[in-house]
């Protein structure tokens, strides 16, 4: 077993030698303390680019088998897993957050002016792709350790077709991509903004007879189409419409009472995401918002829905009257939430990137219904080209990580965690992952969203 400390919430001078800061040095300290098994060193890149993977750490004992397998693929969000520096400085510096940590248990909202909002840009989080590092997800899922999840929650993605449309020398966003087995529908999605469809085969456990066909917006393209990751099936298109300068933004909060020791942030941090993201790209597409939130049964609601809006005020206006309450029990209406999220939403039907931010701590309740419900929703998502990207919150564990990794997955997303470098809350689990970036969430997000667009 591999015990993986990281050195993250102690100011970053501590871990710097006079010499690496005088030549700019951005990596910091993680020991690894062999316990027999053999496992390549790593480390965690702090405002610059991760470099792939060496080994995995997982916070609870054994990882993967060392092997990052990266595509070198473009992340279907514009990420991938290594982004760009933070600008608002180094998030763990240990200054910006560590000493406000004390706030556990209130609930963010209404504060009556008596305490006054977080400011943004202190949360700390990373992000890891799967869809872009295909070998180290399959390895770990080789391992029985991790491949129990599978199970648990009736996801199977070895059967993985990945897909890019060009046309005309660009590639084509928002393009619907069909995986056909006969005249019946397996698997359907749309491109996002790099010309990137992920299909998949046999993803709740069902058999599939073949041959499977790849059509585009309908067309056959591809017979006998056979699994692709690091190499995927191209398509080319005579006459390629472009999607309209459409981005629909939902964000799904979990607000139940484990949530207060975070919430308040999260709400500074999810503002100044939206009003950034309003600046940067609000003039050259239309922007369109929905903020929403969930709790479990027996609370004072289990989702209160916000339609989408391009009143961007009015969406921040919902999101800061919102408080922490309820919950009880471990698992949450997640999945009640992710049905209003992708059900009953009027999500546009052309639009250059969807996406669809989950926030929260606790999985959904784990029943034969819920587990079909959320089977039915993700490939919904996916069809409706809505791409998820959970953020995982303190209090997640290692089912829940691989729930999230698993929608992610299935609808092009990525998986967002936030970390302990800020102080901020309880403790954070660390994912079983390989060498990740750790940013400032506001930034993160805010990355995510520009590049799912195509813009600079």
């Amino acid at each position: 077993m591999t015990c993986r400390t990281l050195h993250r919430a102690l100011p970053l001078s501590l871990f710097f030698t006079a010499s690496a800061l005088s030549g700019g040095c951005s990596t910091y300290v993680v020991d690894e303390n062999s316990g027999g098994d053999e496992s390549a060193t790593g480390e965690t890149s702090v405002g610059s680019s991760a470099s792939g993977t060496d080994g995995s750490s997982d916070g609870s004992g054994d990882g993967s088998d060392g092997s990052d397998g990266s595509d070198g693929s473009d992340s279907a969000t514009g990420a991938g897993t290594t982004g760009a520096s933070s600008d608002s400085g180094d998030p763990s510096d240990g200054d910006s957050a560590g000493s406000s940590g004390g706030d556990s248990g209130e609930s963010g909202g209404d504060t009556d002016g008596e305490v006054d909002p977080p400011e943004p840009g202190q949360l700390t989080a990373g992000e890891w792709r799967d869809l872009d590092h295909w070998q180290f997800w399959s390895d770990l899922l080789a391992k029985e350790d991790w491949n129990q999840y599978e199970s648990v929650w009736n996801f199977f993605t070895a059967d993985r077709y990945a897909v890019i449309v060009e046309g005309q020398g660009a590639q084509i966003a928002d393009a619907e991509v069909t995986l056909l087995a006969g005249q019946d529908v397996v698997w359907e999605a749309r491109t996002d903004v790099r010309g990137r469809a992920e299909l998949f085969s046999g993803l709740f456990g069902q058999n599939v007879e073949g041959p499977l066909t790849i059509a585009v917006n309908g067309t056959p393209m591809i017979e006998d189409a056979a699994p692709a990751s690091a190499d995927p099936h191209i398509v080319q298109l005579d006459d390629p419409a472009q999607p309209e300068q459409v981005l629909d933004l939902l964000f799904m909060v979990d607000t139940t009472g484990s949530m207060g020791d975070e919430l308040s942030y999260l709400q500074a941090e999810l503002a100044d995401v939206i009003d950034e993201v309003r600046t940067k790209v609000g003039q050259d597409f239309k922007l369109r918002l929905s903020v929403n939130f969930y709790r479990d049964d027996g609370d004072e609601y289990l989702v209160r829905p916000f339609p989408f809006t391009e009143d961007v005020d009015l969406a921040l206006s919902d999101l800061a009257k919102q408080d922490a309450n309820g919950g009880g029990d471990y698992p949450e209406a997640v999945t009640e939430a992710l049905d209003s999220a992708i059900a009953d939403h009027e999500w546009s039907e052309s639009a250059v990137s969807r996406l669809a931010f989950l926030i929260l701590d606790a999985p959904p309740h784990n029943t034969q219904d819920t587990v079909g419900t959320m089977n039915t929703r993700v490939k919904d998502a996916a069809a409706k080209g809505i791409r998820i990207i959970p953020v995982a919150s303190s209090g997640v564990d290692k089912t829940t990580e691989f729930f999230l990794r698993f929608i992610d997955i299935a609808t092009g997303g990525t998986y967002v965690f936030l970390t302990s470098d800020s102080g901020i809350g309880g403790e954070h689990l660390e994912p079983t992952v390989g060498d990740y970036q750790v940013e400032y969430l506001n930034d993160l997000l805010v990355r995510l969203i520009i590049d799912s667009a195509g813009a600079k």
